[in-house]
Formats: C-alpha cells, structure tokens, sequence
C-alpha cells in the first residue's frame, strides 16, 4: 500500500511540474456548475493566452434562468465535464485544483445531523452540571446544486472519513489528474463539541473534564483553576483540529495522489500547527489597505472597523510555517474586496501583491475568476465579492501585464530559500486560558487580527517594532520548536533553516516543555530573549502543582534574558538587521544558489532616492526590474566583511531585485537609475477621441487643460466604459534631446502609449512613468496615449435603466458593505488623463 501511495505522490508532482506555479492561479467558480464545453474550451484557451498558470474550481450557487444547465455536484454528468476541462487545461499547460466540496466549509447533502457540527450547552440545576449537544444545523455557504447540506463536524475523525468516502467513490473509477485539493478558511460558526470529545479530552489533557462542568457553563475565566482549565479546553480543540481533521483530509488527498492547498486560519487551534500539514499553506489578502504611495487611493465604502486592514504580518502566518517546515510553495487568496464592483484598478492590485511578497507569499491565487458563458452580455455572471479577473472585467486587456509582473517575480521567489535569523514564538496560551467571545472558541480570524486579534497586542507591537528596524523573522510553535534541533549555536528547524535568535512577547502562560527547551537553546548559545518579563505560569490542569515547581526552578536561568529594548538586546547579540526598513522600504531577503536576494518595493512616500546598507557579503551586486525587465551590475561600497552600502532609486510604488553575488560575473551590462533633471511640462492642445466602448460614443473634444471626461459638455460621457485616444503634438530643443521619461501623471486607469509612431508599451501601475531613450525624440514629436478607464459608470448606466443583470441565487449580489447592490446613486467616476503630462530627462 506504501509504495502504491508513494506512486500516487509521484503522479501528482509530475502533473505539478507540467503546469507553471510562477504564474498566476486563480479561484474559479462555477456558477451552478452551468459550464458547456464548448464554454470551458473557450474560457481556458483565453486564460492561457493572459498568461495564467492555473485554475481552481469551487463550484457555486447557480444563475436564474440557467437551470436546465444546472450539473448537480459529483454527478456523472458533473464528473465528465470535470473530466473534459482537465483534458483541455492540460492541452493549454494550465493546472486544475479544486475544493473538496462546493462553497465552503466542507460540507453538503451526505453529512447527517450526527456527523454535523455540534455546540455544547452545559445546564445547572440545584448544584449539578449536565452537558448537552446539538447540530448547529449550519448549511453550506454559497453551495453548488447537488452540494447543499449540513456542514461538517471537523472534530470528529470518523465523520470526516465517512464524508471523503464520498469523493473517494466518486472519483474512484478514474485518476482524474487535478494538482491539488483545497480546504477554504474555517467558518464553522457556533461548532465548539463532538460526540467523543470527552474521551480525547481524557487521552489528550490526562483528567476528566466531565468533573468539572461548572467550568464550562461560565463565560468567563477568573480562578487560576478555570484559566487552566479552558487553557486545556481550547488546546485540545486545537490537537483535535490538527491530528483529527486536518491531517485525515490531508492524508485522505495524499492517497489519491494529490497534493493540498490549506487556509488554516480562522480556525480555533494554532493555525501555524495546522498550515504545516498541508504541502501549501495558503493565507489570504482580504480588503483595501491605504498606502502613502502618490496618487494611491482606496474605496472610501470599505469599512476599515468591519474587516480591518490587510497587513503582511497577517500573510506571515502560513509563510512562517512555509519557511520553518520546508515548503516551497506559499499561496494567498488575493484581492477579496480590494474595492467594490467595477471599481478596482490593477494600479490598486500591484501595491497588495507586492506586499503579498514582501510577507512571505510566492504563488499568488487571484480572488478570483467566475465562469462566464462566451457570449453572455456585460457583466456576464458575477461572484458575489470583488475582485472580478475574468473577460468582462474592465482590466481583462490589461492583465497579461500584471501576470507577467507577477511571473518573473515569482520565478525568483520560488527559487530561493528563506534567509531570516530571529524566530518569534506564537502565544497561543494567554489567549486559551480564557472563554473565547464566539461559541466559547477563540478562531484565529485574520481579518480581524490586526484590528481587535491576536496582533492587536504586546505581541503584534514587539513584530511591528522588528520590521521597522529591518529584522527577518518567522513565527514558530510550541510543536515546532519542539521538532527543531540545535547545532552550533543555531536553531535549525524541521525545514532545515537556521536561526540564532529566539524572542518570545510578552506572555503570562507557557508550557513547561516549551520552558524546558529554551532553556536548552539558552545553555547551547543561542540567543533567547523574553520582552518586558518572564512567563509566571505553565499550562495544564492535570498536576500542574508538580509542573508549576519545575518551571519555577527553570525560571531563575533566563533572568538575563530579560529584554526591555529587543531592537537593542538584538544588535548586542550581533543579529543582522537591514536599514533599508528605517528609510521607509519594505522588503523580504532570501537566499539563492548566487548569494543573497532581495525584494524590495516602496509602499510609502518616505524614500526617493539614496543609500542603503546590505547585511550581507557581496563580490558583486545585480539590480532586477521585474516591472521593466531591466538588469545590471551597481557599484558598491564595502563597509565591512559582512556589510556592504549602494545607492539606489525607488519611488512610491516600484519595487525591484537585489541580488549580492558571491561571485562576479565575467560578462554583464550596468544598471542605471534615473537621475532627474530638467523637467518639461507638455503643453499644447490635446485632440480627444473616443475608439471603443459601451454604452455610449461620447463625440470628439480639444482640450489645454486635462480633466476627467466625465465632466464633458457631453452627458453620454458620464457613463462611457472604454478606451479614448489622446494626441499631442509638441516641441523640443535640440538640447533637450536625451534619456529621461514619461509621468503621465494621474491616470484613470491603464494607459497604452505611442511617441513619433513608436509603441512605448502599456502602463497600469504606479507611477505611470514610460522610460524614453534620446533616439525616440525629435524636435517634433507626436505624443499618443489611449487611456481605458474603470467600468464603474457603465454599470450606474445599467443600473438606472433596469437592466437585469443581478439575477444569481444566494447571496445576489451585495456591495462592499454587503448591502444589496445598486449603482444607480453612484457619483460618475473619474476617467481619462487627469494632470498634466510632464517629461523628465536626466542630468
């Protein structure tokens, strides 16, 4: 059986390698599962030719009117369509996963009320204390037809295997060549109890929690004896969610030849424990996050106090786990809810992704790409939340550039290990020595952690304080610690990274055994640090007494490591630090088979222009622009054997590679950054023509002064979605014929551009800047410059009129606010070029 499992795994990864991972992947919904083939032949050649790597299929809530086309879930006609869009993915190299399910969580029809998630309700009665429980009866949410039904109990194994059985009989007549099965976040609302959660609780914990019920019917922990207590609750919640369902359905995959993607978080365990399971730890990238990037903006709808805002801290959860465990590959759900419908930009895009990368993730899922029938009328079918990356979608021309971006970035990123020196202990058990706020349980929610979580704390401070002064560091468990060993005063974790510095927040409860091994690193040389205090208590009811003694005489030996300035504690025990992260860049370091690798991006207004210190070695350094696809060497300065300075430009919004080489290329060209200049103003009469778009032509204008056209005498305008044509004509001094570039200045949104006939490429990020060489200018020159603007306005104009697009079951539609959608009210959104176009020449 070993060896068949084995050549199961084997298959898989040979399907893995056929299909790219730096490319671009993205959620798929099928909408009612009403997909044709001819539908799906046309969809996957388009996604090819836009430069995806890959497709993952969550099968949905359908469309009015399309029911004759609905496929029920596993059925054999859903099955042979499944069967047919692997044959055509593979023909266009793309790769397939898919959810173990419809919607989320797992559930649907084959779950029973006993194998339904269960709450608990203890009741109280002249003293005496009874425990009951019930089916939280939550259904699948957004389930596709043949996948409705009951949610799944995760705490109870045999429910979980009976419930893949299901699969299992239904894929079990062929090997259906899907890369990866996929578990979505943990929504599971209310589940807090299992049928046998007495009996691994007893296995678990050592005692009987039956003896005592008292302290479950309370709402909160105020004894030590209660702390303790749901201290032992809480975690068995988590070793259940870890041993029992997590690596069930893991393993269950690994049978079936397929490699699995988790979204761990949510869940009411540590998530580290549980991202570390699967071969790809997925973390998302939910909402707008404003940035101090020029001209970067948010939707003003989004609701910060609701959802909070997206933090790279928040990706580093599963990237940690990635690092310290050894996995590749880091994947992230990415651009839920940027903004609302037809109003994100790819400008707003590349900032997330950037930081996306930043925090560890190197193989991007967009959020995402519902199936749309061909020739179905704008905006085609729509998933319930933004962000829309599908044909209708108003970037659609526009985004084989980001992919690329996204490509090259990733080719780097995934060929490259993690070089970080400093492990920062997760503190789950000060928040588990307490009754959590939902159903008793305390979910590790990230889109809530950085706003009232987890990273709203002590702890979050202490991680903030080490990005700001430029320390690589991943987050690690008690578990993992544990499976860590130690050789020459370094950490080295099951991953095989090495790390020299150990920090653990400020926390009130550890575990003895976790005590036991710091100590351990401590005596062997590495560097331990515990911020502001010392824990005062170890965890676990059963003979704590005995425990607690222990830890007490374990104490004394960290008295020295004490830290109340980390940043401080952490430059005397010689831990490397980068100081671009005080001029206000971000950035992540890694290491390749040629040195040390940096990615670098400015997501502020801080830095322009200046030098920078690497902690590293270096014989050489190689600057990369993924944007521009710009390379070469930089001089450098030594300042000493392990730190080296240059001098770079990076302004809000760009980002590039830093590469110190261990050895010097033979033969390489030099890389040049901008050094400004003169700057002209192009002025003149701008001729304005509208090419192509809906619903309206607005005619022909002449303008001196730019300005959105919606503000156009011309009341069609106002609703135009599409592309206008600028031209301007304008001249130069023979002086001023040299190297600099293009500002566009504010575009709305995406912008192609043409100078003395020659096509200088297509632009949608910030800043728009377009680089020219001196043998592009002229005395005479003819600017030309086709801006496509948002779909916003399209959509008020359909929403004004009536037209009946919004027609899905389920959740129909909703805003960003998740209210029901209409655009009718919405202000005209601006559009075109908005600010004067300026050239830059070099000095």
């Amino acid at each position: 059986m070993k060896r068949f499992i084995i050549l199961l795994c084997l298959m898989a990864c040979q399907v893995s390698a056929q299909v790219s991972t730096t490319k671009p992947w993205a959620y798929w919904w099928w909408m009612g599962s009403a997909v044709t083939k001819e539908g799906i032949r046309q969809n996957l050649e388009e996604y090819a030719k836009a430069g995806f790597g890959g497709m993952h299929i969550i099968p949905i809530y359908g469309v009015k009117g399309e029911e004759s086309r609905f496929l029920p879930f596993l059925s054999k006609e859903w099955l042979e369509m499944l069967d047919f869009t692997l044959q055509e993915a593979k023909k266009n190299n793309l790769g397939i996963d898919m959810t173990l399910g419809t919607g989320w969580p797992f559930g649907g029809k084959n779950v029973s009320p006993q194998d339904a998630a269960q709450a608990f309700k203890v009741h109280e009665q002249n003293g005496q204390y009874t425990l009951t429980f019930a089916p939280t009866n939550q259904k699948v949410k957004r389930a596709a037809p043949g996948g409705e039904g009951l949610v799944l109990d995760p705490f109870n194994k045999a429910a979980v295997e009976r419930y893949l059985q299901t699969f299992k009989e239904a894929f079990g007549q062929k090997n259906y060549p899907v890369r990866a099965f996929y578990n979505d976040s943990y929504e599971v609302y209310g589940a807090n109890w299992t049928a046998s959660f007495f009996q691994r609780f007893k296995e678990l914990r050592g005692y009987d929690l039956q003896q005592h019920l008292d302290v479950l019917a309370k709402d909160k922990a105020e004894t030590p004896r209660e702390k303790l207590i749901w201290g032992d609750y809480n975690e068995t919640l988590s070793d259940i969610l870890r041993d029992d369902f997590t690596r069930t359905w893991v393993g269950w995959s690994k049978q079936q030849g397929k490699i699995t993607r988790n979204e761990a978080h949510g869940s009411p365990a540590n998530i580290l424990d549980l991202y570390a399971i699967a071969d790809i730890p997925e973390t998302e990238f939910f909402g707008s996050k404003p940035y101090d990037i020029p001209l970067s903006r948010i939707d003003p709808d989004y609701e910060e106090k609701r959802f909070g805002v997206p933090d790279a801290l928040v990706v580093k959860l599963a990237s940690s786990v990635a690092h310290v465990t050894g996995k590749k590959l880091v994947s992230s759900e990415t651009a839920t809810w940027l903004g609302n419908h037809f109003k994100v930009a790819l400008s707003q895009v590349k900032p997330i992704i950037d930081e996306s990368f930043i925090g560890g993730v190197n193989h991007i899922f967009y959020h995402g790409i519902p199936y749309s029938p061909p020739n179905e009328a704008f905006p085609g079918w729509l998933f319930y939340a933004s962000t829309n990356f599908n044909q209708q979608s108003h970037f659609w021309e526009y985004l084989p550039e980001l992919n690329k971006y996204i490509t090259r970035c990733q080719e780097k990123l995934q060929n490259s290990k993690p070089d970080n020196d400093v492990l920062v202990y997760f503190p789950m058990y000060d928040l588990w020595q307490s009754v959590g706020t939902k159903a008793k349980t305390h979910a590790i929610d990230v889109h809530a952690i950085m706003k009232d979580g987890m990273l709203h704390s002590a702890f979050g401070d202490a991680c903030k304080t080490l990005i700001s002064n430029g320390y690589g560091f991943d987050f690690i468990s008690d578990l993992q610690l544990k499976n860590s060993h130690i050789t020459n005063k370094q950490l080295i974790t099951q991953g095989k990274q090495a790390y020299k510095a150990i920090i653990v927040p400020p926390v009130q409860y550890l575990s003895l055994n976790t005590l036991v091994y710091l100590e351990k690193c401590k005596r062997a040389g590495i560097a331990v640090f515990f911020i502001d205090h010392l824990p005062h208590s170890t965890t676990g009811f059963h003979d704590w007494e005995k425990h607690q003694q222990a830890f007490q005489q374990l104490l004394p030996k960290f008295s020295n490591a004490i830290s109340t300035d980390i940043v401080r504690s952490l430059q005397l025990a010689n831990i490397r630090h980068e100081n671009m992260a005080e001029a206000g860049l971000s950035f992540i370091r890694k290491k390749n088979a040629n040195g040390t690798l940096y990615f670098v991006s400015n997501l502020g207004n801080k830095f322009h222009n200046g030098k920078i210190q690497l902690a590293t070695t270096a014989e050489a350094i190689s600057i990369y622009n993924p944007l521009q696809q710009k390379s070469g060497l930089i001089p450098f300065k030594r300042i000493s054997p392990s730190l080296i300075e240059i001098s770079i430009a990076l302004d809000g919004g760009e980002s590039l590679f830093i590469e110190a080489l261990k050895q010097k290329p033979a033969k390489t060209n030099t890389y040049s950054f901008n050094k400004t200049g003169e700057i002209l103003p192009l002025k003149g009469m701008w001729k304005v023509n509208f090419v192509k778009g809906e619903p309206f032509m607005p005619s022909a204008f002449q303008t001196d002064s730019l300005q959105s056209w919606v503000n156009l005498s011309d009341s069609t305008a106002q609703y135009f979605s599409g592309t206008a044509h600028y031209e301007l004509r304008f001249s130069l001094e023979k002086s001023q014929i040299k190297n600099g570039y293009l500002d566009l200045g504010d575009v709305r949104e995406m912008a192609s551009v043409k100078l003395n006939g020659k096509d200088l490429g297509k632009y949608w990020s910030l800043p728009f800047r377009v680089p020219i060489t001196a043998d592009m200018l002229g005395i005479n020159n003819k600017l030309e410059i086709e801006v496509t603007n948002l779909s916003a306005n399209r959509a008020r104009y359909l929403d004004k009129i009536g037209v009946n697009w919004k027609k899905f079951y389920d959740t129909n539609i909703v805003d960003i606010r998740y209210q029901p959608f209409n655009a009718a009210g919405w202000q005209p959104v601006p559009s075109g070029l908005l600010s004067t176009v300026k050239l830059f020449f070099d000095q």
